[in-house]
């Protein structure tokens, strides 16, 4: 009898837009260990504030929504926010407190071992997940036609010289959805529609906006993150465009949920750019250009105007077929990249060369947990690394 020779494995690789391929881009290195090896940091600085900025964000929603389906009013805003003391029993708390709801998502979080890296750092994220729920919210939930979608597909890998592993690749990601439909029904003096319009002003017929939040300022035009970040928006539009029953995405939008509370290093940043020309803002009333110029260290940045925080939070991408086919090439070849980089490891190279370190952040450095021995750090003087 003649056996049928047993076929090779057909691999294909899973990326996460924000977990892999973003990450890569910020440090190849410091990706091979927290994704490759399943090293968890141990100082989980952005992943904690993420984590707890869209669970939060999400329970929020899901409450408001709930409220108005069951009895036609949602509570009006803003909702309180109690914050649990630390290892104290949790408060009398009402049922729109943002911290009932923030409360539950922290506390499934260090189940699962993740934690802010210390209690100024959860003192500023319930500060900000307050203001993100009570100023973005009255504008925001009203327009969100489906919360938290996942979206999926995949991708053929670039043509390259050497040898990987697969010849395609799956993406996904999270996205918020907002549709015509819920953007006609806003009213004229919506943030979110204005900034849709100013963006787009040609939108016409039936079709969706994507959002994604960021725990992060918003970046300058000069940065990589800030490519990046579009590359982001369309990737996420054309996933979208491939799920059942989804219109066409119009847009996207990033929200910098930092800007709604910027801390010392944020106001020392905008300062630089405010004053050097290089903000991406076309307006500043003469009241909020004061408050940044005159600003120093430990100063509350709460005086700053409802209506500069929100347009420095929001950020509209307006999406085609184009701009979506040039962010998907881009990606296509980061994919292609970090299969190289396993297929070198997987021949022998060392972790340190396969994996060759491409930080140029000196916050990423600073909180990673590789930097004793990394060969590239950024604004850390290590004069000789040790080995892992």
């Amino acid at each position: 009898m003649e056996l049928e020779i047993k076929r090779p494995d057909v691999i294909i690789p899973s990326y996460s837009l924000t977990g892999d391929i973003l990450s890569y881009l910020r440090c190849r290195l410091q990706y091979r260990y927290h994704n490759g090896s399943s090293l968890p940091p141990s100082r989980p600085v952005q992943l904690w504030f993420g984590l707890f900025l869209h669970g939060t964000l999400e329970m929020a929603y899901r409450f408001w929504l709930e409220e108005k389906s069951n009895g036609g009013n949602a509570p009006d805003f803003p909702w309180p926010c109690t914050k649990r003391e630390w290892r104290r029993s949790p408060p009398e708390w009402e049922d729109s407190d943002i911290g009932r709801f923030a409360d539950a998502v922290e506390q499934s979080l260090r189940q699962q071992g993740i934690h802010a890296r210390s209690a100024a750092a959860r003192d500023s994220a319930y500060d900000r997940v307050e203001l993100a729920v009570n100023e973005l919210g009255p504008c925001l939930f009203p327009l969100i036609a489906d919360a938290e979608s996942k979206v999926i597909g995949t991708r053929p890998v670039s043509d390259g010289q050497s040898a990987i592993r697969c010849d395609k690749y799956e993406v996904h990601g999270v996205i918020d959805v907002l549709t015509h439909v819920e953007l006609r029904q806003a009213s004229d003096d919506n943030i979110i529609r204005q900034c849709i319009q100013e963006a787009c002003p040609d939108l016409r017929g039936t079709y969706e906006v994507i959002v994604d939040y960021k725990g992060e300022r918003r970046p300058q035009k000069s940065v990589g993150y800030w490519d990046q970040h579009d590359w982001q928006i369309q990737t996420y539009a054309w996933l979208r465009g491939r799920q059942p029953k989804a219109l066409s995405v119009a847009a996207g939008i990033l929200i910098y949920i930092n800007e709604l509370l910027p801390g010392d290093k944020e106001m020392s940043l905008m300062q630089r750019e405010l004053s050097s020309g290089a903000t991406d803002m076309r307006s500043i009333s003469a009241e909020d250009a004061q408050i940044i110029r005159m600003w120093r260290a430990g100063m509350s940045t709460r005086q700053l105007s409802l209506e500069f925080r929100l347009r420095r939070a929001i950020r509209v991408v307006p999406v085609s077929p184009k701009s979506m086919d040039a962010a998907l090439s881009g990606f296509d070849g980061v994919v292609r990249r970090a299969e190289e980089d396993i297929a070198s490891e997987s021949v022998g190279r060392n972790i340190l060369e396969a994996w060759s370190p491409n930080c140029a952040d000196s916050d990423t450095c600073a909180a990673c947990d590789f930097r004793r021995f990394c060969p590239k750090p950024v604004g850390i003087d290590i004069k000789v690394p040790t080995a892992p």
